[in-house]
């Protein structure tokens, strides 16, 4: 019986090696497999090198190690330049508004951005926020398309900012949207946790140069779980900019460390809301508007080691497009090539022959894709123009940058309001509930239009792995 199975094992190990000589080495068409294996090897080496590759995520997105010490220092001190370049410029602006007319009024020493607000007191009993250095009167700006204007408020925590530390990271954030500022946007901040401790220099130019809503102002010394202080400001920050700017539709929230990728951003933005998000739910249409639109996601996460349904879909689908898009230039080239001679069977038996490999080469391109991963592929070429960019149910996770809208944003404050955040259930955790007990639907668009360049976790009060921020 042994014996048997022996050689039976043997006649199988045989036979797997006479075919494995017979595809690489007699098979006349073993030079498709000769293609499959190089394209294989360099598509591997390329995953590798390239970041967020599969196999680079493989490599680096792993628990902290000895290794990544010296590259988080080396991004602390390139951090620490650009936060002094910002900083630097900040002040200029501040002290030299005169050269910044756009921004600053020559008129009233402030931003343009107060011209905006409305002022009312809200007597609402969810409100508990309040407008820092509060002016005694605002000339309300008779703009005729104050409609169109966008909000875009920066939430940030008073403690540990100091660009000496490389920890002004809403520095650099205000820093990219007022150097390229775009006349439709109005730019506020929203202060979480504030206390009557001395405040920084850094602090203290930001509150000059643009409207700074205090939030958490009736919770702010009594006890609370920081879980849930952070959804409270979160909570806080939607409600005081759609409170204050009654006429504007439209707020993007960005966390303190979450930066405009493109200088261009506006621009893109801008087309986001008026080409896409527009027409897809119009403001005064039978469609709901949903509860918000994230414009970023970890790329990390956004991957094949977490596969979503649409990436999934889009990764087969793209298989599809480009094996059957070279096969197409391929019998177009051998009908103009065939043309030219008078017979043609040569062709036609090749091609029954070459039908047999249709699936070696979508497999390949399969593997190509998976190898160079979602983001590397997808986004290249959705970067082009927003056009190109897609919006698909938002997945789990994060929230740097939100859109949210004025027809939706009350459900979305009642929401906030039934439920308690706490340790495993924060903020985004809770978001993922909200499509089930509101039915309003939550959204992604992709590519990411800010990237995430907080290094401190002030909610940890760590550094994280550098390779996450993306």
């Amino acid at each position: 019986m042994f014996l048997s199975r022996l050689k039976y094992r043997r006649n199988c190990i045989k036979t797997i090696i006479s075919n494995l000589t017979y595809v690489l080495f007699r098979w006349h068409q073993r030079i498709h497999i000769y293609i499959f294996l190089i394209i294989l090897f360099i598509a591997s080496l390329t995953s590798y090198y390239q970041p967020f590759g599969l196999l680079f995520n493989l490599k680096h997105i792993v628990p902290e190690r000895p290794s990544i010490v010296p590259i988080r220092n080396n991004l602390i001190n390139k951090q620490k330049q650009e936060q002094k370049q910002a900083y630097e410029w900040l002040d200029n602006l501040w002290k030299n508004s005169k050269n910044y007319s756009n921004i600053i009024s020559n008129q009233t020493g402030r931003s343009h951005f107060y011209d905006f607000i409305h002022m009312k007191n809200s007597n609402s009993s969810l409100s508990s926020y309040q407008l820092f250095d509060r002016p005694k009167q605002i000339l309300i700006n008779n703009h005729s398309n104050v409609n169109d204007q966008i909000i875009i408020s920066i939430l940030y925590s008073q403690q540990d900012i100091d660009h000496r530390d490389g920890k002004f990271y809403v520095g650099q954030v205000l820093y990219q949207l007022l150097k390229n500022y775009h006349s439709r946007f109005i730019i506020t901040l929203c202060e979480n946790n504030n206390t009557n401790d001395k405040i920084s220099s850094d602090i203290d130019l930001i509150r000059r140069l643009v409207p700074v809503f205090i939030v958490n102002t009736i919770s702010s010394e009594s006890t609370m779980d920081m879980y849930e202080k952070e959804k409270q400001a979160h909570l806080q920050c939607i409600l005081a900019n759609f409170q204050s700017f009654p006429n504007v539709n439209h707020l993007l929230l960005l966390q303190d460390d979450a930066e405009p990728i493109h200088d261009n951003f506006y621009q893109r933005f801008l087309s986001l809301i008026d080409d896409r998000i527009k027409q897809q739910w119009p403001s005064t249409g039978h469609r709901q508007q949903p509860a918000f639109v994230k414009i970023y996601h970890p790329r990390w996460l956004i991957d094949y080691l977490h596969p979503s349904f649409y990436i999934i879909i889009q990764l087969f689908a793209t298989s599809l497009f480009l094996t059957s898009s070279s096969f197409i230039c391929y019998y177009l080239f051998q009908i103009i090539k065939q043309s030219k001679y008078k017979h043609s069977n040569n062709w036609k038996s090749n091609d029954k022959c070459f039908n047999n490999i249709h699936l070696i080469y979508f497999v390949l391109i399969t593997l190509v894709l998976i190898l160079l991963n979602h983001s590397n592929v997808s986004w290249t070429w959705r970067s082009l123009h927003p056009s190109f960019y897609a919006i698909y149910p938002a997945p789990s996770c994060c929230l740097p940058g939100v859109i949210y809208f004025r027809q939706t944003y009350i459900q979305v404050i009642d929401y906030l309001n039934s439920i308690q955040c706490h340790n495993g259930y924060a903020i985004d955790t809770a978001f993922d509930d909200l499509p089930k007990r509101i039915k309003l639907q939550t959204y992604l668009v992709e590519p990411n239009l800010v990237h995430h360049i907080g290094l401190y976790s002030r909610l940890r009060h760590t550094y994280i792995n550098p390779f996450l921020l993306d």
